[in-house]
């Protein structure tokens, strides 16, 4: 069974930064550098276990002139990790011994990252990675992160955005929560303000939802249409074809496939060390290699 969040995306002001904190601190590895494909100045991140699988991956777009955010009516916040049972010790005195700040509550560590993005690492009754997964580094394999586990939506009406994943997806809400899988869930979190969000460092694009294949895709597609949602677009990014819808919230929701993966413009054993283009893109490489946004 494949993991129910796909991915999540980010804005990051600081490239070089941002790449030393999820590498060399959490321990993912760098498994796509690209470029935003709806903005080709922008370089644009990928982060996961060793072979980038879908449920593992955090990506951000580097924006370098990118100023402070405003979370106020409607935004996405937190990425909720998993970690294996009995390495919550372990990542305590890993993020003490590189200076990262941290609160523990029970099976869980708080922290930020340098765009203050909220960070949680969760204990959970889970097998380590398979080796094929595993990413060389300086984590023991039985400590290494597992995947994404959960994401928070702050919206001014909770109960409407419930009922657009009860009545797309089939999915119910139980305390303002979706539980996805035994471990997996989405949170709902109540605003109070009608001030505007203001997107900024640290800010969450969207949340990825798995969605199996193409065929799966567009039938989603034709649903939500049917069904009056707002949706944005259907496009094929080159790793992996993607649906976007604006939930009742005002927050951005993406459906991706599983398929065709990272491995189709870079073999495995490179992924991550130079930028890749997607096919329609590589035409395009010296004049987009020469405009990308530079970190200031």
């Amino acid at each position: 069974m494949f993991a129910p969040i796909h991915h999540v995306s980010l804005l990051t002001r600081f490239a070089e930064d941002n790449q030393f904190f999820y590498t060399e601190i959490l321990g993912l590895r760098l498994v796509k550098k690209t470029v935003n494909q709806d903005n080709h100045k922008m370089l644009h991140y990928y982060y996961g276990d060793y072979a980038g699988t879908p449920g593992s991956v955090i990506t951000f777009f580097v924006v370098p002139s990118l100023a402070h955010r405003y979370d106020n009516r409607h935004f996405l916040s937190t990425i909720g990790l998993k970690i294996p049972k009995g390495s919550l010790l372990f990542w305590e005195q890993r993020l003490s011994d590189l200076h990262i700040s941290f609160t523990k509550e029970q099976n869980t560590l708080h922290f930020k990252d340098k765009d203050h993005v909220n960070i949680r690492l969760v204990e959970v009754e889970q097998a380590s990675l398979k080796k094929e997964r595993q990413v060389d580094n300086s984590i023991p394999l039985t400590k290494q992160i597992l995947g994404l586990l959960s994401t928070e939506f702050h919206v001014a009406e909770p109960e409407k955005t419930a009922h657009f994943f009860s009545q797309l997806l089939g999915w119910e809400t139980s305390n303002n929560r979706i539980q996805l899988n035994g471990t997996d869930f989405i949170q709902f979190v109540s605003t109070a303000t009608t001030e505007k969000t203001r997107m900024g460092r640290g800010s969450m694009d969207h949340v990825a939802f798995s969605v199996k294949d193409e065929n799966e895709l567009e039938n989603l597609y034709e649903r939500a249409k049917n069904q009056g949602w707002t949706i944005e677009k259907i496009v094929h990014r080159g790793y992996f074809k993607s649906l976007y819808i604006r939930e009742p919230g005002g927050n951005r929701v993406e459906f991706a496939t599983l398929t065709p993966g990272f491995t189709i413009d870079e073999p495995l054993n490179m992924l991550g060390e130079s930028l890749a283009l997607p096919a329609f893109l590589e035409r395009g490489r010296v004049e987009i290699e020469t405009n990308i946004y530079k970190e200031k």
